[in-house]
Formats: structure tokens, C-alpha cells, sequence
């Protein structure tokens, strides 16, 4: 076996990984300090070959902010012990004060840049088992021996973060660890999961999983699709809830698509005034949107899509994307769309991987694999961010997330959501950007970027034959409209705006070319 030890500047990674690799009779490999000077051996580490998984311990691997890399922590992670040396603040800047801050690249205040590391850094570090090192080298070992003792798991945790309103844990074959791992926490003895017919499957072995941890858990569907979101299917399934005795405390494991998610969030919220909930997305629309941010919606047929909601943050969030296996291509190429809107919104490197790279298929080469972990931890991460600082959407922060939703909600009402969420926010965003561009909001190289990035992903290309009309009729029915005006999210320089001074002219104009497909729109050059 391999084991890798994860710690701030200070921890002692270096220190207990030399002494744990001398007394196991291993290999060590020293990855901490500056990760600038560090890529030859990195490099040179072989990372992607499978680590014998046998009780000898055959190299110890010491690694810090290296590991803020997401391809390096899901290579480095895989099939390998992951222990976390957690050590009080305090107590790393008094350890740091004998190191010449040179050697670590560390600059400014000692404490100040401990906290910023630990606050950064952390949700790395926690992915691994988390072990006390404020004690001598000697004692840390001897607290990690058990760890050791104990098989290395079958999944890659790689990223585990707690917010005061949740956590969220991603990685590839998680669900059971982080299932067994967030119901212990909770100590709840029964449960709910909420699914639907296309995700039986997965709902079924988490059942399994949760009986391991002693919590009796009982399955309820929702239709598949849209219709979970109806008020008469909410009703039913609410009257089962009540057959079943369900308390206050008793948490509903939402597993399905999006439309699941959002259906059993709102179900959450308002069944005895809010229970606990686990969320585990199976599409990829799902890992790098609808399970973060605690929105559940429930459509108005014939009226508008999500206008009874609520707001209910998920206990925790499990990313997994190896439930994302048996997604259909098309559909996991349409929830790209997602995150072209975040790249544009507030992550860059989004778009830069995007354009980069040769797919996000979960059962394809490595690298793939690694793209869409790397994809959903930032998409991830960049709604969280927004959704902190706005939580109940009624600044102009959270907002920003709705770029490209304000057409992409009225197309799929206006197509009896027969088109796929993905394709109508491509649409969605090729109008906010003719939009902006028109208004001289959006710069022209910024626009063409997006469109030809779209035009690879092959989305929002084709023509949709749809009255404008038709689709304008729903729009009125937007959310987001303040006063009578609608607002609409533009992208800026950098970030977005909103505008509610949009000519109605230049809605429609937009919305046509759009719909029309790219040639009638802004030119990809």
C-alpha cells in the first residue's frame, strides 16, 4: 500500500512522513514546500499507475498546497491511505517561526497567512482521515498506524467541505463512504430516499449502504422528468411521508436527476417545516448545478417552470461522478452549457478547461475522468461562493447565475420541455450575449469566446422552430422581473450585469437569431 499525509505549512508532513517511511521500511517522497519548484518531481512521481493495495507499506508520499491542484489530488489520492496531520492554527505558526519563510514562499504575516491557508487549503486536507499532529512525531504515528491497519477504499474522496449550512463531498465511487459517513454524523436510525424510476438502481444500493451504518431507509418514487415537479405528484408523495410516520429528523436522500433533486428539496423544506437532506445527483447537469445552492422548485404547467419554491440547503451534498456512468452522451454533453455560464460568470479556468479538454466521459481514458472532477469542483465551488454571499437571491449576487436562464426557462415551457435544460441555456446564453454585445455591455472578444466555445460543445446550434411569440409570452412570467421590468444578466467586464433597460426590440431581435442558429448570430471567428 501507499500512503500520502496532507497537512498546512507546519503540520509535520515532511517530518512524520520520513520517520513513518524509515520505521515501515518504505520509500519516501517529499512533495511539500513551494509547489513552483516542485514540477520535475511531480513529473517524475508515477501517479497513474495502480498502487498495490497489499498490507506492506511501500512509499509515503508528504505533499501541502500541491494538492490544490484537483487533476494532481485525484492521481495522487487514488488507491492510497489519505491522512490529514490537523494541527491548531496557533500551534503551525509557532512551528513556522523557526523556518525561513523563503523555503516555503510564504510572505507577510505568519498568522495571517495561516488562517488564509487553512481556509483555502482545507477542504483538500479534509479528504483524507483526519488524525491530530499537534503531538510529537512519535505519537502522530502512532495515531496513524490504525488508519493503516484498516483496507484502502475502492472510491477517490478529493474534495470535503463544511459550510455552516452543509457540507459537500466529492470524488469517484464516494457514495458509499460518504453516505456511511454524513448519516453517522446525523446518528439518525431511519430514513427516506426519494427517486425515480430511471434512477432505481443507484437509490437501491444506497439503501444497502445505509443499513450498513444501522439506518433503516425506505424508497419512494417520483415520476421520472418534469412531471416530479407537479403538485399533485407532491401531494402524493407527501401523503406517503405521513403513512410512513416520517419525523422531523428523519433525513430524505434525494438520488435522481435534477428534476428529482429539485422536487425532493422543495418536499424537504415544507414537509413538517423542514427535515434533513442528502443530496446525490446522477447527471452531470446535476454535480455542476442543481445540487448546490438548496433551491427546490415546482412548476405552474402552462404558466412557468420552478414559480412555487423554497429555499432548503442540503445537509450534505455528495458528487459523485461515477453515478454519472450510465448518462446518455447527449444529455452530459448538454449540462456544459451550465458550465460555460459559470466560466463566464466568475471562473475563467472553466472556460479555459472547457476549450482544453478531449472529454468528460467518467468510463474514458484518466485524464477524462479527471477533467469532468476538476469541471464539478470548480462549478461547484463557484456557486457556492455566489450563493454565500446571496443566499436567499434577493441582491444582485446570486442572480448572476441566472445568466443565460431568463430565455433558456420560457424555451423549455414554450417546447412543453421536450428540449433538454443544457440546450435551452445555450440558447439562453447566445441571446444574453447578442444582448450585451448590441448594448455594448459585453466585449466582442469575450462573446465570440463563448460562442465558439459553444460551437465545440455543439450546443445551441441548431435551429428551433418555436414562435417567438410564444416564448416571449413565458418570459413575462420571469422570476427575476422587479416593478414590471424584466432584468436581464448580461456578462461585463469582468463578471455580469443586470440591466432592466433592455429595448423589447432587441429582446426580440435576439431571441430570433438565436433561435435561428449561430450564422444569423454573433460571427465565430
Amino acid at each position: 500500500m501507499e500512503v500520502v499525509l496532507v497537512g498546512a505549512p507546519g503540520s509535520g508532513a515532511r517530518g512524520v512522513g520520513r520517520a513513518l517511511a524509515e520505521r515501515r521500511g518504505a520509500r519516501f517522497v517529499d512533495l511539500t514546500g513551494d509547489p513552483g519548484r516542485r514540477p520535475d518531481v511531480v513529473s517524475g512521481l508515477r501517479l497513474a499507475e495502480e498502487p498495490d493495495a497489499g498490507p506492506t507499506v511501500r512509499r509515503v508520499i508528504a505533499a501541502d498546497r500541491i494538492v490544490a491542484d484537483t487533476a494532481l489530488r485525484a492521481r495522487l489520492f487514488r488507491r492510497r491511505h489519505v491522512v490529514w496531520l490537523d494541527v491548531p492554527a496557533d500551534q503551525l505558526v509557532e512551528r513556522l517561526r523557526s523556518v525561513r519563510r523563503a523555503d516555503l514562499g510564504i510572505r507577510g504575516d505568519l498568522s495571517a497567512y495561516t488562517l488564509s491557508h487553512l481556509a483555502e487549503y482545507e477542504p483538500f486536507y479534509a479528504a483524507g482521515t483526519r488524525i491530530d499532529g499537534s503531538g510529537s512525531i512519535t505519537a502522530t504515528i502512532d495515531r496513524i498506524d490504525p488508519v493503516l491497519a484498516e483496507p484502502v477504499g475502492s472510491g477517490t474522496l478529493v474534495l470535503r467541505a463544511a459550510f455552516h449550512d452543509g457540507s459537500i463531498e466529492l470524488g469517484d465511487s464516494i457514495l458509499r463512504q460518504s453516505l456511511a459517513h454524513v448519516l453517522g454524523k446525523l446518528a439518525v436510525r431511519r430514513g427516506v430516499v426519494v427517486t425515480s424510476p430511471r434512477s432505481r438502481a443507484q437509490a437501491e444500493s444506497a439503501v444497502g449502504m445505509a443499513r450498513d451504518v444501522g439506518c433503516a431507509v425506505d424508497i419512494e418514487e417520483l415520476p421520472d422528468g418534469e412531471p416530479s415537479k407537479v403538485l399533485a405528484n407532491q401531494e402524493s408523495l407527501f401523503r406517503r411521508f405521513a403513512a410512513l410516520r416520517l419525523e422531523r429528523g428523519d433525513p430524505l436522500i434525494a438520488i435522481g436527476d435534477e428534476t428529482v433533486l429539485e422536487a425532493a428539496t422543495f418536499s424537504a423544506a415544507v414537509w413538517l417545516r423542514g427535515v434533513p437532506l442528502i443530496v446525490a445527483p446522477v447527471t452531470t447537469q446535476g454535480l455542476i448545478d442543481t445540487a448546490i445552492g438548496g433551491k427546490g422548485g415546482i412548476n405552474l404547467p402552462g404558466v412557468g417552470r420552478n414559480l412555487l419554491g423554497s429555499f432548503h440547503h442540503a445537509t450534505a451534498t455528495i458528487l459523485d461522478i461515477a453515478l454519472t456512468r450510465t448518462e446518455p452522451e447527449a444529455d452530459r454533453r448538454a449540462a456544459l452549457a451550465e458550465a460555460v455560464k459559470y466560466g463566464l460568470v466568475s471562473d475563467e479556468g472553466i472556460l479555459t478547461l472547457l476549450e482544453s479538454a478531449t472529454g468528460f466521459d467518467v468510463d474514458g481514458p484518466g485524464s477524462e475522468a479527471t477533467d469532468l472532477l476538476e469541471l464539478v469542483e470548480r462549478c461547484a465551488l463557484a456557486k457556492r461562493r455566489a450563493v454565500a454571499r446571496d443566499e436567499r437571491d434577493t441582491g444582485d449576487i446570486r442572480i448572476a447565475l441566472n445568466l443565460g436562464h431568463t430565455l433558456s426557462h420560457a424555451l423549455e415551457a414554450a417546447t412543453e420541455y421536450r428540449m433538454r435544460h443544457g440546450e435551452a441555456v445555450a440558447y439562453g446564453l447566445r441571446t444574453a450575449l447578442e444582448i450585451g454585445t448590441a448594448m455594448g455591455v459585453t466585449p466582442k472578444p469575450i462573446a465570440a469566446r463563448a460562442n465558439r466555445l459553444l460551437r465545440r460543445l455543439e450546443l445551441g446550434q441548431e435551429r428551433v422552430v418555436v414562435r417567438v411569440e410564444d416564448v416571449l409570452g413565458y418570459i413575462e412570467s420571469d422570476k427575476k422581473r422587479r416593478d414590471g421590468r424584466l432584468r436581464w444578466v448580461l456578462v461585463g467586464d469582468p463578471g455580469v450585469e443586470v440591466h432592466e433597460d433592455v429595448p423589447p426590440d432587441l429582446v426580440r431581435s435576439a431571441i430570433s437569431a438565436a433561435l435561428a442558429g449561430p450564422s444569423a448570430s454573433i460571427a465565430v471567428s
